[in-house]
């Protein structure tokens, strides 16, 4: 933060000379004050979660070490000492008003770990039996109240990774996995909390980094896979609802720790996309090829038909709300589509060309329809960093274009040495145009 010191240092001198009136110098040094603090904290968060880490595996340890030599009241009170002192800590703090998160985050941590060293013990001591299944799912609904009470970013995390975690145990043993969804919406008024007391801070976006990776992930282990290849458009519903929630309430200023919906969303419809040129994933899909051959839920399937409908339909209501949200982007005067208006129809693109391949067997047609889409939207890509003036855009829209081809390629038949001269020239376009690009951007700032 040695440009804050920097600002601040300077505030007094223009201050003096004129360039600031005394008002609006006391608001700037009040807001990179906070700013300064706020990194100072977040150093000081990370060191005593670091030790309430550390303390609570020692305790752990120290119990483990010595519980053979222990009588089972006794056993039962060490059980429960932990989690009490954290329920006696946090009520203190509540009763002093306290509200530093360099006290709120390690007690988090600690509480959590007391929650799953507790349940262990107390089923050693009684010989209460189990399994890993139930012992992860009771560890992770007990740490809700923790969410709700300290707001710390671990426990956050740590419960939908528990979530998680129980789904995929839950799946070997033909569980009920889509519950999956309904316990990861208990933590979702807590996200809210903290997304509008700290807007776009650190905290939330860690925290939706988290919950947005473990249920794209969950998407997966909880579809029944009846039907193959439905992921396709339930997927790319999903990450084109991220992708434009994040267009419309994530600021575009934003580092990319504090943009996780609009990364994680563009950076998985494009994977998921690039994927889809090939003929392999059109391969043995649709209804012809419908699962009966495995043990499963035909009422459970019913939730893959269920997503594939309203998911894209989600991702159409966001993208109407990303375009009254943001400016339509213009040129020489002239509005045009907005890029992620282009990325935002892919659901309805993906869900056309399944409908191909799995009502006539069009396995290469399929791939032709992904192929000129993603090609299409490499081209707006690049068009709207030319109009933005953004190299991050340019380059992105090239390099679309620079894999598809090297995709292409590789798949194809020809020799080595053709695919040899091939990567070279696009490798060689690829910076020549980028050279091209960025002079040209530079020549219009000049100009403007």
């Amino acid at each position: 933060m040695n440009h804050v010191k920097f600002l601040l240092q300077e505030l007094k001198s223009w201050t003096d000379e004129g360039i600031l009136d005394p008002e609006t110098s006391t608001r700037i040094a009040s807001r990179y004050a906070d700013a300064e603090m706020k990194s100072v904290a977040w150093s000081r968060i990370i060191l005593g979660s670091l030790g309430a880490l550390l303390v609570g595996l020692g305790v752990i340890a120290l119990l483990a070490a010595n519980w053979d030599d222990i009588s089972r009241p006794t056993r039962t009170a060490l059980s429960f000492m932990p989690l009490v002192l954290c329920v006696i800590a946090y009520f203190m703090a509540v009763r002093n008003g306290w509200s530093s998160r360099g006290f709120f985050e390690p007690l988090g941590i600690f509480w959590s770990l007391s929650i799953g060293a507790g349940i262990s013990l107390i089923a050693q001591t009684y010989h209460i039996s189990g399994d890993p299944e139930s012992f992860v799912l009771s560890w992770t609904l007990l740490i809700l109240p923790v969410i709700y009470a300290t707001q710390a970013v671990v426990p956050f995390i740590g419960y939908f990774v528990g979530l998680l975690t129980w789904a995929s145990m839950s799946q070997y043993s033909n569980g009920i996995t889509v519950l999956y969804w309904p316990l990861a919406l208990l933590a979702l008024p807590a996200v809210m909390s903290i997304r509008k007391d700290t807007h776009l801070s650190i905290r939330t976006g860690l925290i939706t980094w988290g919950a947005a990776l473990c249920s794209t992930a969950a998407i997966g282990v909880t579809l029944e896979k009846t039907l193959p290849g439905l992921w396709m458009i339930i997927y790319s519903g999903a990450f084109a609802t991220m992708f434009l929630a994040g267009i419309a309430y994530e600021s575009k200023d934003e580092p990319i720790l504090q943009t996780p919906l609009r990364t994680l969303g563009g950076c998985g419809l494009a994977i998921l996309l690039y994927l889809l040129i090939f003929q392999w994933p059109w391969d043995d899909i649709g209804w012809h090829y419908y699962h009966t051959q495995r043990d499963y839920n035909p009422l459970l399937a019913y939730f893959d038909y269920f997503l594939a409908c309203v998911l894209p339909v989600l991702a159409g209501f966001m993208l109407i709300v990303a375009n009254r949200k943001v400016d339509a982007s213009t040129w020489k005067g002239l509005k045009v589509v907005s890029v992620w208006t282009a990325w935002g129809i892919a659901p309805v693109v993906v869900a056309g060309a399944y409908s191909v391949a799995s009502s006539f067997s069009h396995e290469f047609v399929a791939s032709l329809i992904i192929t000129i889409y993603l090609t299409g939207l490499s081209i707006c890509t690049l068009v709207e960093g030319l109009m933005r003036r953004t190299m991050l855009l340019v380059n992105a829209g090239i390099l679309v274009v620079i894999s598809i081809i090297v995709g292409k390629f590789f798949s194809s038949d020809l020799g080595f040495t053709t695919k040899g001269i091939a990567f070279i020239v696009s490798g060689g376009l690829f910076f020549l145009t980028n050279a091209y690009v960025g002079r040209y951007l530079r020549k219009e700032e000049k100009v403007s």
